[in-house]
């Protein structure tokens, strides 16, 4: 067994991969041990998932949806008085509805209980050129690949020697090739997706999703389909992001979406695709 980052024996790596880190609701999607070796699972931790956890938007996002992280807190959101004071809210993981105030001084208790305001600014979206942003999402589109085709015979040795995959990963493990590796962002829905099921009589919140979308295979080589353009397309919590795995081109998913309407095809039904090929 070998990593599908460096390339290295894995076999007798321990750790498994979550695809999408808990700390963003994802306690499902996880690649077994020794697919991603244990080298490469804590330099992505420590160096690009904790890097973008910390970013003012995510942190933010995470307190107001109140996601537990592995420790079971749920991150601290910065805010400010009446009296434009900074201060720290934490919230109860019991969903008890009561938080923890944290301010600095004297006078900013006595702003709080005689104004009883609190405000929480709110960060839209995270960063549109960011090298970190771009080697999180890299990093996701790569391991949801792995997961997609891992049902495959010998999967993993294709998925290895499958140069071109190779500027992708390099510049997620490595840094290696691009300054930054182009991305895209927008937001499609709310924050807050519930859903109500009337058969369980319970409410469901979607967290984040993921697919994968062929604009067209458009070359051959000795009677094998060529794949020019693979994008991968993530939504968590309201935002759609969207990469190219194959290159760092997003041309061709700008003009699918013109052709389709803008509709994210994490919107559209199967049928919808038309010709399209969804993987």
């Amino acid at each position: 067994m070998r990593c599908i980052f460096c390339k290295n024996d894995s076999a007798n790596s321990k750790s498994v991969e979550h695809i999408i880190p808990e700390s963003l609701g994802n306690k499902n999607n996880i690649l077994p041990k020794g697919v991603v070796c244990d080298n490469c699972n804590s330099y992505f931790g420590s160096k690009i998932e904790k890097a973008v956890l910390e970013m003012p938007y995510f942190k933010s996002l995470r307190g107001r949806i109140m996601i537990e992280n592995k420790k079971g807190k749920i991150p601290s959101v910065s805010g400010f008085t009446k009296s434009k004071d900074i201060i720290e809210i934490n919230f109860s993981p019991k969903g008890d509805n009561i938080i923890e105030v944290i301010y600095n001084d004297e006078k900013t208790l006595n702003t709080i209980l005689n104004s009883n305001e609190l405000f929480v600014p709110v960060i839209p979206e995270p960063p549109r050129n960011n090298i970190n942003v771009s080697k999180f999402l890299g990093l996701i589109a790569l391991e949801a690949f792995a997961q997609r085709v891992s049902s495959i015979e010998n999967w993993q040795d294709d998925f290895i020697q499958n140069n071109s995959l190779d500027e992708l990963r390099n510049f997620v493990r490595y840094g290696k090739g691009y300054a930054i590796w182009p991305y895209h962002i927008r937001r499609i829905d709310s924050e807050n997706q519930i859903d109500y099921c009337k058969e369980s009589n319970s409410y469901s919140e979607k967290l984040n999703e993921y697919d994968f979308l062929i604009p067209e295979i458009s070359s051959m080589d000795n009677g094998i389909h060529q794949v020019d353009n693979l994008y991968f397309v993530l939504g968590i919590m309201g935002i759609e992001y969207s990469i190219n795995l194959t290159n760092a081109g997003l041309d061709r998913y700008f003009s699918w979406l013109s052709e389709n309407n803008n509709k994210s095809i994490l919107q559209m039904e199967k049928y919808e695709l038309h010709n399209n090929i969804n993987i």
